[in-house]
């Protein structure tokens, strides 16, 4: 029998900017609190029981800069996440909305946490489904197409082996675009290049005088 590939979900860059800019109520909200956990773990790639278990005593600075350092609780793979890093720090710039880590980490279960995703995914007219597990997906896909080698997403992530990084490297279309934009530009460059080389052999005294 063969087993149907599983599909690893993610989120584009635009669906993470729509989620950040969702407009939700100003009073203390248990919505804002689950979208702010779950844009934090996009931004890190945290499991969500890894995520729970976080305490300040995962917060490490090694010079002047923070670090997560925990051992996870699904593999036992000890994980060391420079946070000022990743995503230009977004993940830092969440934690320091709460109190502490602690207070961002208590969240509920994860099928409630999961159903409330979907309500704000809704409001925020992203046309997928996605639960918490999607912003670990999120989180290294992102990283592969920012040119991150898979050996380096496989530690952030807490990977056993690079096979399971692997499932990552899907293509974007836009990163299809930009690579052949990029390769034709080189392809241009490259040709103006023996172009010229070819008239200033051919016609050697108009390009001194130039």
């Amino acid at each position: 029998i063969k087993r149907e590939k599983k599909e690893h979900n993610f989120l584009m860059p635009a669906d993470l900017e729509k989620l950040e800019n969702l407009k939700l109520p100003d009073r203390k909200n248990n919505s804002r609190h689950i979208l702010d956990a779950f844009l934090f773990c996009c931004y890190c790639g945290l499991r969500f029981s890894d995520f729970k278990q976080l305490t300040y005593k995962n917060l490490v600075t090694v010079d002047g800069k923070e670090w997560l350092v925990l051992n996870s609780v699904k593999t036992g793979v000890k994980l060391n996440i420079p946070l000022y890093l990743l995503f230009n720090g977004k993940a830092l710039g969440i934690m320091r909305k709460y109190d502490s880590i602690e207070q961002l980490a208590a969240l509920g279960c994860n099928s409630d946490t999961n159903r409330t995703l979907q309500k704000l995914g809704r409001m925020a007219h992203i046309g997928k489904k996605f639960t918490y597990h999607t912003s670990r997906h999120t989180c290294a896909t992102l990283l592969v197409h920012q040119g991150v080698p898979i050996t380096t997403v496989q530690k952030l992530l807490g990977h056993t082996s690079v096979k399971t990084t692997e499932i990552y490297s899907e293509v974007f279309d836009e990163t299809i675009i930009k690579d052949l934009t990029r390769a034709n530009q080189k392809y241009s460059k490259r040709r103006n290049v023996k172009q010229n080389q070819i008239k200033s052999q051919k016609y050697p005294e108009k390009y001194l005088r130039q």
